[in-house]
């Protein structure tokens, strides 16, 4: 008696660890969406507290992490590691720099995988659901209220959050406004995930508050001129359907399928949302931005993508295979705070880690859409990982253009995949267990 006594205070004890562990990850994931690339010294202590939290369940109860699973994550801070090694050797001035992302990440991140249970699908789904709210809510008060006390309030806020004028609104004679916040990579990601949750709704939840977050997210779009944004949010949806079409008709019931009347409602709801957009901004300004998209002889961002990926592929035509090594400059620098970093993140990651390195990352993205895929065929596509596809597919689209996963705030984008495959392997009967609890052995809850 006196052992199960000792063993249920233990398993109480980590049962409280585990709480807090998942309140702390609820509180990154917010601030990442809500207030990317600030606060990060509080995001930083956060995430040491999640790890040191995590690891300690792992050594004392009955903590799950699937050993097949972290085991590519270590292979993946391993060639992080020896690229940067390479680079180190050549004298590349971002050598060392960029293993936060590419070697400590892939190892410490991970951990947090052993938090996420079945159930938690909902919950993630709300948590974003009420981060798009506030994103675009603090956008459209920022612009519409830009030349109002409320508009300058904001402005000293984020000004003084970023310490820059990262936050920035600029009116011109040609159209009304158009602004430039740090949390535009979140509405990336929002717009193409809650577009897939109005196509194919979960039973039994409403269609209006989504209505109106997609219709305020292309607005916000428009405003902000990304290019980009417009293009993925569409792209993204499209490309996830296609992926999980299936012939198995047990699978999908009529619930789970879109009906064609909610396709057009969704396809006339996006042309109005950018047809209002662009009269607001204006004619001029809306026809610009569509014609400046292939123009590449006079318009300034394009033809900065273009001086970038002319440098970065002489680069890779001196070195095909293995780069020339993490942190590598090409002849082109964009900024000289940080020579190394460029918007083709791609092309990059070609001209500095090579073929053979981008094929191993690319075979990560592809191996966690994968089971994405696996699991929508299983649960159709009313399910959060059909939403999360379709925003995980077009992040990676627009991100070929912008960087946005060299920054720890898009970090979630992959990682959130990863702990629905990891909970899948513990699942599987052919998984391995970090499993340990002293004196006791608990089995692992298979519904958990």
């Amino acid at each position: 008696m006196k052992s199960l006594s000792i063993c249920a205070n233990r398993t109480c004890q980590a049962g409280l660890k585990e709480i807090s562990a998942r309140v702390m990850v609820t509180m990154l994931l917010a601030l990442s969406i809500i207030l990317p690339a600030t606060i990060q010294p509080v995001k930083a202590l956060i995430l040491l507290l999640i790890i040191i939290t995590v690891f300690i369940g792992m050594l004392t109860n009955c903590a799950t992490l699937s050993w097949r699973l972290y085991s590519f994550s270590c292979l993946y801070a391993f060639i992080g590691l020896a690229w940067s090694l390479y680079g180190e050797m050549r004298g590349n001035p971002g050598a060392i720099s960029v293993m936060t992302v590419m070697v400590f990440y892939p190892l410490l991140i991970p951990l947090c995988a052993s938090l996420y249970r079945k159930e938690d699908s909902d919950s993630l789904y709300r948590l974003i659901h009420i981060c798009a709210w506030i994103v675009l809510a603090t956008d459209l008060v920022y612009v519409l209220a830009y030349s109002t006390y409320v508009g300058h309030l904001l402005q000293t806020v984020f000004d003084h959050l970023y310490s820059s004028s990262a936050a920035a609104a600029v009116n011109y004679d040609t159209y009304a406004k158009k602004f430039s916040l740090q949390n535009i990579v979140s509405i990336v990601f929002i717009l193409p995930f809650f577009i897939s949750s109005l196509l194919f709704p979960k039973p039994g939840s409403g269609r209006i508050h989504i209505f109106l977050i997609v219709l305020l997210g292309i607005f916000v779009a428009v405003l902000t001129g990304r290019r980009a944004v417009l293009v993925s949010m569409i792209v993204g949806p499209a490309i996830a359907f296609i992926l999980t079409i299936t012939r198995s008709h047990n699978l999908v019931n009529a619930k789970q399928t879109s009906s064609w009347r909610w396709l057009l409602i969704v396809a006339l709801t996006i042309s109005i949302c950018i047809y209002l957009a662009f009269e607001w901004t204006g004619i001029e300004y809306s026809t610009n931005l569509i014609n400046s998209t292939f123009n590449f002889t006079d318009n300034e961002s394009n033809l900065e993508r273009v001086y970038q990926y002319h440098s970065l592929m002489r680069g890779i035509y001196d070195a095909p295979m293995f780069g020339h090594g993490a942190g590598a400059v090409a002849d082109y620098i964009r900024t000289i705070e940080t020579p190394w970093a460029y918007e083709l993140s791609y092309v990059l990651i070609i001209f500095q880690y090579g073929i053979i390195g981008f094929l191993l990352y690319a075979l990560g993205i592809v191996f966690l859409c994968w089971h994405l895929i696996s699991s929508i065929k299983e649960k159709g596509r009313s399910s959060f990982e059909f939403y999360f596809l379709s925003g995980f597919i077009a992040f990676m689209i627009a991100n070929a253009t912008n960087p946005y996963l060299a920054k720890f705030d898009s970090m979630w984008i992959v990682f959130i995949p990863y702990a629905i495959v990891n909970r899948k392997f513990i699942l599987s009967k052919n998984a391995n267990f970090v499993h340990s609890c002293p004196k006791q052995r608990f089995l692992v809850n298979p519904q958990s």
